[in-house]
Parts: C-alpha cells; structure tokens; sequence
C-alpha cells in the first residue's frame, strides 16, 4: 500500500529542512575554524615584523663596530648581556608604523606617543676570543615596549673579527 501523495510532500519538506540545518552547522564550524586561523596569523605577522626589526638593529649595531680599528675606546673588552653596562648598551626607538625614528623637532615626522617601540640593546666585546688576535662581539636586542614584551622574544648575533695590530686586540 503506498501512501498518498499529500503526506509524501510533507515528509520530504522536512528532510529539506534537516539538509538546510546541516549544512548551516557545517558552514558555522568552517567559518570558525577560519577565524582561529586568520587570529593566529595576525599574531604570527606581529611576531615576524618584530624579529625583523631586531634583526636589523642587531646587524646595523654589528656593522658600527666592525667599522671601528682595534684600538678605538668603543672596542675595549667588556659589557654583559644580562646587565646594562655603561658604553655597551643603548636604547632605539622606531615608530610601529612606518619605521621612522621619532623626531620631536619637526612634527611631520614625530610619531604618536603610542605608536613608538623601544628596543635596548647590549654588547658583549671580548679580546682574544675564540683564539689570540681575534675579538669577539656578540650583541641582543630585547623589546622593551610592544606585544612581544610579555613573550620575553630576543634576538642575539656574534660576529668575529681580526684585531689590526699583530701586538694585540
């Protein structure tokens, strides 16, 4: 016995209904899955820009003492990584936007006070290391201001270079 046709077509209209809810579950669940994505991403795009920055400051302070001669008073053995040791440490402040340095004597170039970061920096210079006639530098950036404060991010580099006297670094 098959049955009429009027209770068939309501059947069905709730099995359309079910499909629609469904597919509304599974479009809910996709979209969220890519909201946690696109959140993720943001904060890894954060993370990289700031490690660029440090590399930059690292490698351009590297660049400054190795264009100094062995016996300028800027490169006498001394400093610390952990502490802020007069004549190897400086602070840099760069704006988060457009990279420019902060320029309080012509207002078009002055950032805003929120939108500036601080990175301090600290060198290391040891004589004679890792063998005689070489000095070692080794310099860290570390982020005082910004989202990467709470993270503890850092980055460190060394370079070696020859002393220019044969008498000694």
């Amino acid at each position: 016995m098959s049955l009429p046709k009027k209770n068939k077509k309501k059947r069905q209209s709730g099995f359309a209904m079910i499909e629609v809810m469904i597919a509304i579950a599974i479009l809910g669940i996709g979209l969220l899955g890519l909201a946690a994505l696109l959140a993720n991403l943001t904060g890894t795009t954060t993370q990289s820009r700031y490690l660029g920055t440090e590399v930059m400051l690292a490698s351009e302070k590297l660049e400054d003492l190795n264009q100094r001669t062995s016996n300028d008073p800027f490169l006498v053995a001394g400093g610390s990584l952990a502490a802020d040791n007069a004549g190897y440490f400086d602070v840099v402040q760069i704006s988060s936007r457009n990279g420019r340095i902060n320029d309080a004597l012509d207002p078009a170039v002055a950032a805003a006070p929120g939108d500036m970061l601080l990175f301090k920096r600290r060198w290391v210079i040891e004589a004679n290391t890792p063998s005689a006639l070489v000095r070692r530098i080794t310099i860290i950036v570390i982020p005082q201001t910004g989202t990467l404060v709470e993270q503890a991010e850092t980055f460190q580099t060394s370079m070696v270079r020859p002393c220019d006297t044969v008498a000694g670094c």
